[in-house]
C-alpha cells in the first residue's frame, strides 16, 4: 500500500493532499477507508452467479405477473418464463459491476415495459437501456474509484519529501493514519500534539515504547493513569513540554483510550506478585 499524503504530479492542497485524491475521498466516502470500499464495489465486475441471480429474481417479481396475464388471456402460461434473451452475456460482456448490478435491477424492476413479446419482462434493447443510463448516473463515482486506486498503485510520496503539519492533520481526519510508513509515523509524532492523535496513533506509539516501559504502564491501576503515563512518555521522547497543548473536553477529537485493556494489565499485575 502506497502512502497517499502528496503526489508526484498535480496540484497541491495547501494541507499537502493532492486535490485529485482528496477530491476522490471525499466523493467515495468520509474518510479512506470508505472510500477503498466503495471503490472496489465501482470497479470490481460482478460475478456470472450475481449476474444470473439477480436475472432470475426480476424474471421471478415481474414473471409472476406476465404469467397471470398469460393464464388470463390463452389458459396456460409458458412453461419456460425464465428465458435469458441473451441479457446476462450482455451484462457480463461489458463488465456490469458490483455497484451497477442491484442499480440496474431496481431500475429494472420499477420500470414497466411495454411493446413487444417479452412484456412486462425487458428485452435485451430494454435491458441495454437500463444498463446504460445506469452506468451513465455513477459516472463520477466510478472515475473518482478509477482516480483513487491508479493513486494508489502510483509511489505517492518520495522519500526526499517532507511532511507538513497541515498535511498530516488533513490525511488524520480523512481517517488515513494506518497508510502512514513507519517513518511517516515517527515524523508525525515530533510534529502533533497528544491531543491530536487519533486512537490508532497513540496505540502506535504506545507499541513503540521500550518493553519496560510498557511493563511499568501495564501495572497501573487505573485506565486514564495508563494513557496519563504514556502522554509523559510521548512528550519527553519528542521534547515538549509536560504543560503542553492539553486537550479540553470537547476539542478532544479522538477521546478514546489506547492504554492497555484491564484484562491485561490484571494478568501483568499477577504475574509480577
Amino acid at each position: 500500500m502506497t502512502h497517499p499524503l502528496t503526489s508526484t504530479s498535480g496540484l497541491k492542497t495547501s494541507a499537502g493532499l493532492s486535490i485529485t485524491l482528496k477530491q476522490a475521498i471525499q466523493k467515495l466516502g468520509r474518510d479512506i477507508h470508505e472510500a477503498e470500499q466503495r471503490a472496489t464495489t465501482l470497479l470490481t465486475p460482478a460475478t456470472d452467479i450475481e449476474i444470473e441471480r439477480a436475472i432470475r429474481s426480476l424474471q421471478v417479481i415481474k414473471g409472476k405477473t406476465y404469467a397471470k396475464a398469460l393464464i388470463k388471456e390463452n389458459g396456460k402460461a409458458l412453461n419456460e418464463i425464465a428465458f435469458d434473451i441473451g441479457i446476462s452475456m450482455m451484462l457480463k460482456k461489458h463488465h456490469i459491476t458490483q455497484a451497477e448490478l442491484p442499480l440496474w435491477f431496481e431500475e429494472a424492476e420499477k420500470t414497466r415495459f411495454e411493446g413487444h413479446l417479452f412484456q412486462p419482462l425487458p428485452d435485451k434493447a430494454d435491458a441495454w437501456r437500463v444498463f446504460m443510463q445506469v452506468r451513465d448516473k455513477i459516472y463520477p463515482l466510478r472515475a473518482a474509484a478509477e482516480d483513487l486506486q491508479g493513486m494508489q498503485k502510483q509511489n505517492l510520496l518520495p522519500r526526499s519529501t517532507r511532511l507538513s503539519r497541515r498535511g498530516v492533520l488533513t490525511a488524520l481526519d480523512l481517517g488515513m493514519w494506518n497508510l502512514f510508513s513507519p517513518e511517516q509515523k515517527q515524523e508525525s509524532f515530533f510534529m502533533l500534539e497528544w491531543h491530536e492523535l487519533p486512537k490508532e496513533a497513540k496505540l502506535d506509539f504506545f507499541r513503540s515504547l521500550p518493553k519496560d516501559d510498557r511493563s511499568r504502564i501495564f501495572t497501573l491501576l487505573d485506565q486514564n493513569a495508563r494513557e496519563e503515563a504514556t502522554r509523559q512518555l510521548f512528550c519527553q521522547h519528542q521534547n515538549k513540554p509536560e504543560s503542553g497543548r492539553e486537550p479540553t473536553p470537547g476539542l478532544h477529537h479522538h477521546h478514546e483510550s489506547m492504554a492497555a485493556p484491564d484484562s491485561v494489565s490484571r494478568n501483568t499485575r499477577k504475574s509480577s506478585s
